[in-house]
C-alpha cells in the first residue's frame, strides 16, 4: 500500500525470510563464516540457536544461495513435534524419495542408497531442520544414526539443526552425549545492538530504493531499537507499521512520538510482536539489550577430512583386521560379460584345487544370463547359482533393494569375500555392502579409468578401488593408475583379460555355422534372410550409443543404414535395447533392408558368429577386445568405413599364461594367507 507512494520497488519490510535483504551484522556475519566453516568440513552437525525472529532462517537461506546447487543437494523440513518414524518419512520426502508403504529399515536402506548415488555423481547431501528445538530425544537419534553413514572416510550426510535456545538445553543433556560429539560447529545468534539496529533498518530501506522518505530521526531511531530490542523480525513488524502509519497520515518524517504512539497500539491490539509463533514473548528492557553485538557462542569438535578426500587406502572395518573365515566367494555379475570372465575365474579355482568354494551370484534380469548357460556348462563350472531378479526403475530402489539382498546373502551362506568386476552399480552396491559387513572385496579390472573422472563411472570406479582389498588390473597401464593413485601396491596385482580367455575357451569348442544359421531368427520370429557364407559385418552396441536422446540414437540409426548399403549386418539386438527403441519411437528407423535384426545370442555363438564376420560395429570394449582375439576390424560409429582395427589385447606372457590361471593361482594364495595369518 506504500510501497508506490513513497517510490519503493518492494516492501522493505517483510517478514518472509529472503536472503536479498540479508544483513551482515557483525553476530550474523560471525555466524555465516562457522556455517561456511562447518559445510566445507562436509560432516557431523551444525547447530544454529536464537530467539524467535533473530533471523537464523534468513541466515541460513543466505548460506543456501551462495553453495553450488550442482555439488550440494540441500532438502529442508520445519520440525513440528516429529517423531522418529514421522522424521524418517520426512526425510526421505525432502530429498525427492517417495517412502511409499516401507518398513523402517528398508526406508533407511532408501535413504542411504540415495545418499550413495549422489557421492557417485560427485555430490553430497545437507539436510536443514527448522524448529529443531520440537525434536524428540528419539528423533535427534534417528539423526545421529543417519550420520554413520559413509563411504571410505567421506561421510554421506550433514546435517543443521536450526531451532530456539530450548534446542541448546536438549543437547545439553546427559542422554545426548552421543550426538554432541558429532556437533562440529556451534552458535547462537544474539539481537543487535543500537548501532545495528539503525544501519539494518536503512539497509532494507536502501534495498527498495528508498531516496530518504520518509526520513526517521536519530530519537526515532532509539525508540525503534528499545521496542524491538533488537530483534530482526520485531524491528520488521515496527518499522513495517510505521511506513504504513507515515503513508495514512501523510507525513514525511518518522519522530520519537511517532514509534512510541505507534509501539502502544501494537501492544493495544493483538501482542503483533509480543507473541509469534502461540508463544509469549517478553520485552527485554534496554539494559538486557544493549549486550555487545556478535554475542555468538561458538562451539568447535576436531577438524574431520574434507568432502572432496577420497582415502588411498581404506579405513579398517570389523572383520579385516582378523583372519578371514573360510566361506566361499561370491562372485558377483553385473552383466552377461561379466558372468562369463568370473566363469572362466571359476574353472581355474577348480582346476587349481586349493582354492575357495565359489557361488555365482547373477543380479538383474535373468533371461540375458541364461544365454550363457550352455557356455558355462561346457566349462564344467558347478557353483551353486544364484539369480537376484533386481529390475526397479528408479535407481534409488534398486540400490536400495541390492543393498538389502546381499546382506542377506553374505550372512546366509557366510561368504568370505565378494568378486566384483569393473564399476556398476552392481559392484558399487557389493562394496558398501562388504565395507558394512566386514566381508573382504576383490575387485577384478581394476584401475580403468574413464576420459574425465568427473564422469559418474569413473568416480564409481575410484571409490571401489579404494574400498576393495585386492585390486586386479587388466593391463599395466591400470596397475600404473592404481600405483599413481597412491592404493598400496601389496593390494594390487597384474591379471590380465578374463574375457579372452573365454573368447579363447569358445574357440576351442567353435559353434558350427551352420547350426547357427539355422537357429538364427528375425525380431519378429521369421528365419533370417542373412547368408553367413557371405560377408558381413555385426552390430554389438551397448548402452551408450543407443541411451542418448532421441535425436542422437536417431543419426547413429542413420549411419547403420548408410553402411549397410556397403555391407549386410547382423545385428543381434535384446530385448532391453528394442524396448528402448521403441519408448524413443525409433523401433521402424532400425528396419533397413541391409540390418539383420536377430535374437540374442548365447556367448559361444556370438564368438562364432565374430569370428566369422569381416567387421563388428561396436561401442563396447568388452567386444573390442574379443574381436582383437579373433583379429576381426572393428568400426566404432563415429569413426569413417573402414574402422580401425582394437588395440591388441594380449601380449607376452599372457599369451603363454591365461588370465584367469594366474589371477586364480594369486587368488587362492591371498585367501589362504588370510585364513591363517
Amino acid at each position: 500500500m506504500y510501497e508506490a507512494h513513497f517510490g519503493f520497488t518492494g516492501t522493505p519490510f517483510g517478514l518472509n525470510p529472503d536472503p536479498a535483504f540479508y544483513f551482515g551484522s557483525k553476530g550474523h556475519n560471525s555466524a555465516l563464516s562457522y556455517l561456511k566453516f562447518g559445510v566445507h568440513q562436509g560432516e557431523g552437525f551444525v547447530v544454529v540457536t536464537g530467539e524467535i525472529g533473530a533471523g537464523k532462517t534468513t541466515l541460513v537461506r543466505t548460506l543456501l544461495s551462495g553453495l553450488d546447487a550442482s555439488r550440494i543437494v540441500a532438502a529442508q523440513i520445519v520440525s513440528t513435534q516429529l517423531e522418529a518414524g514421522d522424521l524418517l518419512r520426512s526425510v526421505a520426502l525432502a530429498f525427492g524419495i517417495a517412502p511409499k508403504s516401507l518398513s523402517k529399515a528398508e526406508l533407511i536402506a532408501t535413504i542411504e542408497a540415495f545418499l550413495t548415488l549422489l557421492v557417485t555423481q560427485s555430490r553430497r547431501a545437507l539436510l536443514i531442520v527448522d524448529e529443531a528445538q520440537n525434536l524428540s530425544r528419539e528423533a535427534v537419534e534417528e539423526l545421529r544414526m543417519l550420520s554413520n553413514f559413509q563411504l571410505g572416510h567421506q561421510a554421506l550426510l550433514q546435517s543443521f539443526l536450526v531451532g530456539q535456545p530450548e534446542l541448546r538445553t536438549l543437547l545439553v543433556s546427559k542422554p545426548m552425549e552421543q550426538f554432541r560429539q558429532r556437533v562440529i560447529a556451534s552458535c547462537h545468534l544474539a539481537p543487535m545492538d543500537a548501532s545495528e539496529t539503525r544501519a539494518y533498518i536503512e539497509h532494507r530501506l536502501r534495498q527498495v530504493a528508498w531516496q530518504g522518505t520518509p526520513a526517521i530521526d536519530d530519537a526515532a531511531h532509539d525508540r525503534i531499537f528499545v521496542a524491538s530490542a533488537g530483534v530482526p523480525r520485531r524491528v520488521n513488524l515496527l518499522c513495517n507499521r510505521l511506513m504504513l502509519w507515515a503513508y495514512l497520515n501523510e507525513q514525511s518524517q518518522i519522530d520519537a512520538a511517532t514509534v512510541d504512539t505507534v509501539s502502544e497500539e501494537m501492544r493495544s491490539q493483538v501482542g503483533e510482536h509480543a507473541a509469534e509463533h502461540g508463544r509469549a514473548v517478553t520485552t527485554k528492557s534496554p539494559a538486557i539489550a544493549r549486550r555487545p553485538s556478535g554475542n555468538l557462542a561458538v562451539t568447535l569438535a576436531g577438524t574431520p577430512a574434507t568432502l572432496s578426500a577420497i582415502p588411498a587406502v581404506p579405513t579398517p572395518r570389523s572383520g579385516s583386521a582378523g583372519p578371514m573365515h573360510g566361506g566361499p566367494l561370491l562372485m558377483v555379475a553385473a552383466t552377461p560379460s561379466d558372468d562369463v570372465k568370473l566363469t572362466m575365474l571359476m574353472h581355474a579355482l577348480k582346476l587349481h584345487g586349493s582354492g575357495p568354494a565359489c557361488v555365482r551370484v547373477r543380479i538383474g534380469d535373468p533371461a540375458p544370463f541364461r544365454l550363457n548357460d550352455e557356455f558355462v556348462a561346457r566349462q564344467r563350472v558347478d557353483a551353486e547359482l544364484i539369480e537376484m531378479d533386481v529390475r526397479e526403475a528408479d535407481a534409488v530402489q534398486r540400490l536400495a533393494s541390492m543393498l538389502h539382498h546381499l546382506s542377506r546373502l553374505i550372512e546366509s551362506c557366510g561368504a568370505s569375500a565378494l568378486v566384483v568386476i569393473g564399476a556398476s552399480d552392481e559392484a558399487l552396491a557389493c562394496a558398501l555392502v562388504a565395507r558394512r559387513t566386514g566381508c573382504r572385496l576383490v575387485h577384478l579390472e581394476a584401475g580403468s579409468r574413464a576420459a574425465s573422472l568427473a564422469c559418474a563411472e569413473a568416480v564409481d570406479e575410484i571409490l571401489i578401488d579404494r574400498m576393495a582389498d585386492m585390486l586386479y588390473a587388466a593391463d599395466n597401464g591400470a596397475f600404473l593408475q592404481l600405483i599413481r593413485e597412491g592404493v598400496d601396491e601389496t593390494r594390487v596385482h597384474h591379471g590380465g583379460s578374463l574375457l579372452v580367455d573365454a573368447v579363447r575357451a569358445a574357440t576351442h569348442r567353435p559353434s558350427s555355422l551352420e547350426s547357427i544359421q539355422r537357429s538364427l531368427r528375425n525380431r519378429d520370429g521369421a528365419a533370417s534372410p542373412i547368408d553367413l557364407g557371405r560377408p558381413f559385418a555385426l552390430v554389438a552396441l551397448d548402452a551408450g550409443v543407443l541411451h542418448g536422446d532421441a535425436a542422437s540414437v536417431a543419426r547413429s540409426l542413420a549411419r547403420l543404414r548408410e553402411l549397410a548399403s556397403e555391407l549386410p549386418l547382423v545385428w543381434p539386438m535384446s530385448d532391453a535395447v528394442e524396448s528402448h527403441l521403441v519408448a524413443l519411437d525409433l523401433r521402424d528407423e532400425a528396419r533397413h533392408g541391409g540390418i539383420v535384426l536377430v535374437e540374442s545370442l548365447g556367448f559361444a555363438d556370438q564368438v562364432a558368429l565374430l569370428n566369422a564376420a569381416e567387421w563388428v560395429l561396436t561401442d563396447s570394449y568388452d567386444m573390442q577386445l574379443q574381436a582383437s582375439a579373433l583379429q576381426v576390424r572393428t568400426v566404432p560409429l563415429n569413426e569413417q568405413w573402414p574402422g580401425t582395427k582394437a588395440p591388441v589385447a594380449e601380449t607376452g606372457r599372457q599369451s603363454a599364461e591365461p588370465a584367469s590361471q594366474r589371477i586364480a593361482e594369486h587368488l587362492s594364495l591371498w585367501w589362504q594367507e588370510a585364513l591363517n595369518p
